[in-house]
C-alpha cells in the first residue's frame, strides 16, 4: 500500500508541474448509427448493412474502469455473455471463468471469434478465447457482429465476431495519461497511455498492471501488459502501420465451495504483433497485413482437501501467423467488390511429464482462403452476396456463403434480411490430445437467419434496433460411444433462435439513458448463455460532474445441464460518479452488486458481494 500511495503522489507532483489543459472525461451512451468495418473490411453505414452489428466506442470503454473489455461489452451487446468468478480477472484452465457466448455460441469451443484489428485472437491448440488478453485500454472501439461471420473471417466465426480495434490518437500533439484506483479485496488498477500525432506519425503505447487478493482463499489475480502501436502516412493514399502488444497473467483457481482447491495457479503469456500497408483512394481501398500471435502457459491444476500437489505442470506453447490481402473497387455508381485472400499457419505442443505425458507434438496445420463480397445499392435497397472457399490441410475444400438485403423503408427507418453459412475446424486439442482425440473429425457448421429493424426519431435523439433470428447448426464435435471406446465425433446439431433489442435515448444534452435486451431459445441447451438477459443505465453530465447508474438483469441462467440442471437468476446494480476538478485531473468512485446479491455464472464459484473502487485519472 506504501509503495502505491508513493507512486501516487510522485505522478500527481509530475502532474501538477506539466499539466496541459486535455479533453475532460465524459461517458456517452453509443448511438445506434454510423459506420462499421467489421462485415465488409471497408467502412460501410450500419442502416445499410445486411447483418446485425454492434458497436461500443471508446468513451464507454473509458468510463468502464476495467482492466478487461468483456464487462463493458457484456452491458452492450444483446445475447453476449461472459461468466466470471471475482473482482477481476477470468484465468484458463479447470475453474477458469472468461466464457463467452454470443447467442448461445461459446468462444471457449471457438464458435465465436476474436479479432484484433481484424486478425483472429485465440489459444491455437484448445481453439478457446482468452479473456484476459483483450484489455480495455487498447481498444478505440469494439464491432461485434451478430450472427455467422465466416465469409472474411473464415473459421470460429460460427457464432459471430468481435473485432477489437485498437486506439490510434485523433489530435495533433502529446498526451499522456494516468488512472490509478484500488478499493475492496486488495484490488489495484493502474495504467499509462501516451498518444502523439504530428499529422503524417501516430504513436499510442500504454503501460498497465491489474492486481487483486480475490474475495475468496486462493483467488489471487495480477496482470501485466505493453502495447505499442505506431502509424506513418507515406502520402495521402498510403498508410504504413504496425502493433505489438503483450500480456502476462497470473491467477489462482480457488476451487468451488463444495470442494476447494489448493495450488490451481495458470501462468500465461500471450503476444500479438501485426504489420499493415493500407491504400485509401476515391475508388478504391484495400491493404495487405502480416500478423503473428503467440503463447505460454504454465498451469497447476492444484488439489483438493486429503488430495496430493500435482508432481508435474502443464506446459503448452502456441503460435498462428499469416497475412491476409484484400482490395475494394468501386467501379460503377453504388457498387462494391471486395476481394480478399487469407492465409494462415498455426499449431503447438502440450505435455505434462515431458518424457511421457506429450499431448501435442509441435503439431502444424495450415488454410488458404480466398472470398469475394459484392454489394450493390440501388435507392433505397443495398444488396449484398458473398462467397469464401476455403482450404485446410486436413479437410479439403469449405465453401462458405452469404446474402443479404437492406431497405431504407421510411425516413429513419431500415429493415434487413441476411443469410449466412458458419464454420468452425476441430482444434488441435480434439484432434490429437487426450483418450478421446480423433483425427478424422470434419469441421462443424452452422447457418444464421437474421431480420433486423432499426428505427431513428426526433433527429437521431432515439435510435432502436429490434433483431429476430434463427440459428442451425450440424456435424458438432462431441464426445460419443462407439463399440465401447468413447471418442470425439461429428454427431451433435442444434437450433437456436431468439430476439434482440438495443435503444439509445438522449433526453438532454446532459441526461442519456440505453438498454438492450435478449430472449434465447437453446434446442441443445449449454452452460453460460442465459435464456434471458436485459441491461438499462442513465447517464447524467451535468457541467463537471458525472454519474452513471446500470442495472443488469440475468434470468435462467444454466450453471449446468441434465435431469438436475442448475439454473442461476439475478440482479446486478453498478453505480459511477465522476468529479472533474479540472481539465486535466478526474476523481470517481464506482460500486459493483449495490444490492449485495448472491448469485454465481458458473457452478459453485460465487461472486463477490458490494465492491467499491476509486480512483483518479490525470491527462497532461
Amino acid at each position: 500500500m506504501k509503495s502505491i500511495l508513493s507512486l501516487l503522489a510522485a505522478l500527481l507532483a509530475a502532474t501538477l508541474l506539466q499539466a496541459a489543459p486535455a479533453q475532460p472525461e465524459k461517458e456517452l451512451v453509443d448511438t445506434l448509427r454510423g459506420a462499421v468495418v467489421t462485415g465488409t473490411r471497408v467502412a460501410m453505414e450500419r442502416d445499410r448493412m445486411p447483418a446485425p452489428v454492434s458497436v461500443v466506442r471508446r468513451a464507454r470503454i473509458a468510463t468502464s474502469d476495467e482492466s478487461s473489455l468483456m464487462p463493458s461489452l457484456m452491458e452492450e451487446v444483446p445475447g453476449l455473455f461472459v461468466t466470471s468468478r471475482g473482482v477481476t480477472g477470468y484465468g484458463v484452465s479447470a475453474g477458469a471463468a472468461g466464457g463467452i457466448s454470443l447467442r448461445g455460441f461459446g468462444a471457449g469451443s471457438g464458435r465465436t471469434l476474436v479479432l484484433i484489428d481484424g486478425h483472429p485472437q485465440y489459444m491455437s491448440i484448445y481453439g478457446h478465447a482468452v479473456a484476459d488478453e483483450y484489455l480495455a485500454d487498447l481498444a478505440e472501439r469494439v464491432e461485434v457482429t451478430r450472427g455467422a461471420a465466416s465469409v472474411l473471417y473464415g473459421s470460429n466465426a460460427m457464432g459471430g465476431a468481435i473485432n477489437i480495434i485498437t486506439r490510434r490518437p485523433d489530435f495533433l500533439g502529446n498526451r499522456i495519461n494516468v488512472k490509478l484506483m484500488g478499493g475492496s479485496y486488495g484490488t489495484f488498477r493502474g495504467n499509462v497511455t501516451e498518444q502523439y500525432s504530428n499529422g503524417r506519425f501516430s504513436l499510442v503505447a500504454n503501460f498497465g498492471h491489474d492486481r487483486t487478493a480475490g474475495h475468496r482463499a486462493n483467488s489471487a489475480f495480477r496482470s501485466t501488459s505493453g502495447m505499442v502501436k505506431a502509424a506513418y502516412d507515406l502520402s495521402a493514399e498510403w498508410r504504413l502501420s504496425g502493433d505489438f502488444n503483450v500480456v502476462r497473467a497470473y491467477s489462482e483457481n480457488p476451487g468451488t465451495v463444495d470442494r476447494p482447491m489448493f495450488e490451481g495457479t495458470a501462468d500465461i503469456t500471450r503476444m500479438m504483433s501485426w504489420l499493415s500497408l493500407e491504400n485509401h483512394y476515391e475508388r478504391t481501398d484495400g491493404g495487405i497485413n502480416f500478423y503473428y500471435n503467440a503463447g505460454k502457459h504454465v498451469i497447476n491444476d492444484g488439489y483438493a482437501a486429503g488430495g496430493t500437489p500435482q508432481p508435474y505442470l502443464f506446459n503448452s506453447t502456441d503460435y498462428q501467423g499469416g497475412f491476409n490481402l484484400f482490395q475494394a473497387v468501386r467501379p460503377w455508381e453504388g457498387g462494391t467488390l471486395t476481394a480478399g485472400i487469407d492465409l494462415k499457419l498455426y499449431g503447438g505442443n502440450a505435455y505434462r511429464n515431458p518424457t511421457t505425458e506429450i499431448y501435442a507434438d509441435h503439431k502444424k496445420l495450415h488454410e488458404e482462403a480466398g472470398y469475394l463480397l459484392a454489394q450493390q445499392l440501388l435507392g433505397p435497397v443495398t444488396f449484398e452476396a458473398g462467397i469464401r472457399a476455403e482450404h485446410h490441410s486436413l479437410y479439403g475444400m469449405e465453401w462458405v456463403p452469404q446474402a443479404g438485403v437492406s431497405v431504407l423503408a421510411w425516413p429513419g427507418a431500415s429493415l434487413k434480411l441476411s443469410a449466412s453459412k458458419g464454420f468452425r475446424t476441430p482444434n488441435l486439442r480434439e484432434l490429437y490430445m487426450y483418450a478421446v482425440a480423433n483425427e478424422d473429425l470434419k469441421p462443424e457448421r452452422s447457418w444464421s437467419y437474421d431480420f433486423t429493424w432499426t428505427q431513428h426519431l426526433l433527429d437521431g435523439r432515439i435510435n432502436t434496433e429490434l433483431s429476430l433470428f434463427y440459428t442451425k447448426g450440424s456435424n458438432i464435435i462431441e464426445v460419443n460411444i462407439v463399440d465401447g471406446k468413447r471418442a470425439n465425433r461429428n454427431v451433435g446439431a442444434f437450433q437456436n433462435k431468439g430476439v434482440e433489442f438495443s435503444a439509445d435515448f438522449l433526453a438532454t444534452d446532459q441526461l442519456k439513458f440505453n438498454a438492450n435486451y435478449s430472449y434465447l431459445h437453446m434446442g441443445t441447451v449449454y452452460t453460460g448463455a442465459p435464456v434471458h438477459k436485459a441491461y438499462v443505465s442513465a447517464t447524467w453530465t451535468p457541467g463537471r460532474f458525472s454519474a452513471n447508474l446500470g442495472l443488469m438483469g440475468i434470468k435462467d441462467l444454466y450453471l449446468s445441464t441434465g435431469d438436475n440442471a442448475v439454473k442461476s437468476s439475478y440482479a446486478d446494480l453498478k453505480a459511477r460518479l465522476a468529479y472533474r476538478i479540472a481539465d486535466w485531473i478526474t476523481v470517481f468512485v464506482r460500486g459493483e452488486n449495490l444490492l449485495n446479491r448472491k448469485y454465481e455464472t458458473m457452478l459453485g464459484f460465487p461472486e463477490p458481494g458490494i465492491t467499491v473502487l476509486g480512483g483518479i485519472s490525470l491527462n497532461f
